[in-house]
């Protein structure tokens, strides 16, 4: 069970620690402490689970308007003695135990500022492509796994698909804005490494098995980026570690990218556009599994209104990326058959 530390600065001539604990009565809180600083304000701290940390949020933005009246800060907890056990174990499930379902999910918030600032372009971001890219482009040429697992295990791209699934469900039509544009650059930024390491490169290696591997597409690819997705999705909602996770997502997208500009290179055309629809296709496949997972763990906006806007925004992307992954089904066919014709 996922535990946060969660303090409070609030005006004390808003309301009282009394009328505080009054208002989140109805949050199962599991330490309640307050403090008087020298300024008047007021320092409160709670311990509770991590999924209902929305709920304070929720709490304090509907009955105070004015964020100038409080601070939130949300702090993870490894350790509490003595010991919190679950309580919620020995209570019976409510609304067919939805509410134990996510007992360790992280708060909507949490996740969303987990997430965003890896998934905005940034000099950061170019950076980690680029060198991944290289590690990617030296690992293919040498025909070398582990080297391409080197370049896998900095998974530049992680953060922008994650923050492009993450916005399709809250409706964040900004941090959509924010990550799409992280994606392309970072996808012809590898795109553009692996045609220079191809020109620079001789054919005999240029033709290694690792770069003509990644013109090898098949219907299996789909499960494989579909699992990957949801796992990458999963382990977010669930504060789990992300490292194991970020290599599955970059084995279905890094590679092709440096793989298919390697190729194009030698004017190697159909091959080069397997590869890159191998991208297409997992790209397509990691954000619909990322979307369909952040929505069944119950990651959507706190208030009515967002909530609405935000159920229009997911139907709107499963639709698109639904209709994509057909297109791109399609196009395994065709590009089987050329590849048996040939």
């Amino acid at each position: 069970m996922a535990l946060r530390l969660v303090e409070i600065f609030h005006q004390k001539a808003k309301a009282g620690a009394e009328d505080l604990r009054f208002l989140l009565q109805d949050i199962p809180i599991l330490g309640f402490w307050t403090d008087k600083l020298p300024d008047g304000r007021l320092n409160i701290r709670l311990l509770l689970n991590a999924a209902d940390v929305d709920k304070v949020i929720e709490v304090f933005q509907s009955f105070f308007s004015n964020d100038e009246y409080y601070r939130i800060i949300v702090l993870p907890v490894d350790a509490t003695i003595p010991r919190q056990e679950n309580e919620k174990e020995e209570e019976p499930e409510d609304k067919e135990g939805k509410e134990n379902d996510q007992s360790d999910r992280i708060g909507i918030e949490e996740l969303y500022q987990k997430i965003r600032p890896q998934a905005l372009l940034s000099q950061r971001f170019v950076a980690l492509v680029i060198i991944s890219s290289i590690v990617a482009a030296i690992g293919l040429l040498k025909d070398d796994v582990a080297v391409i697992i080197g370049s896998m295990v900095i998974a530049p791209l992680l953060g922008p698909f994650v923050g492009l699934s993450l916005a399709s469900v809250l409706g964040d039509m900004e941090l959509v804005k924010r990550s799409l544009p992280a994606i392309v650059l970072g996808a012809l930024t590898a795109l553009a490494i692996g045609m220079l390491a191809g020109y620079l490169a001789p054919p005999q290696i240029a033709f290694s098995h690792q770069v003509l591997s990644r013109s090898n597409v098949d219907f299996l690819i789909i499960l494989l980026a579909i699992t990957s997705g949801a796992a990458g999705a999963y382990s977010l909602t669930q504060d789990m570690p992300e490292t194991l996770v970020g290599v599955m997502m970059a084995v279905s997208v890094l590679p092709p990218l440096v793989a298919s500009g390697i190729m194009l290179s030698k004017m190697m055309t159909i091959q080069a556009s397997a590869a890159f629809l191998l991208f297409l296709i997992n790209a397509v496949c990691i954000n619909l599994s990322g979307v369909v997972t952040f929505a069944a763990n119950g990651i959507r906006p706190m208030r009515i209104w967002e909530a609405k806007k935000a159920k229009k925004a997911f139907i709107v992307s499963l639709i698109i990326l639904v209709v994509s992954l057909i297109l791109m089904s399609a196009a395994i066919f065709v590009e089987q058959k050329l590849a048996s014709a040939t």
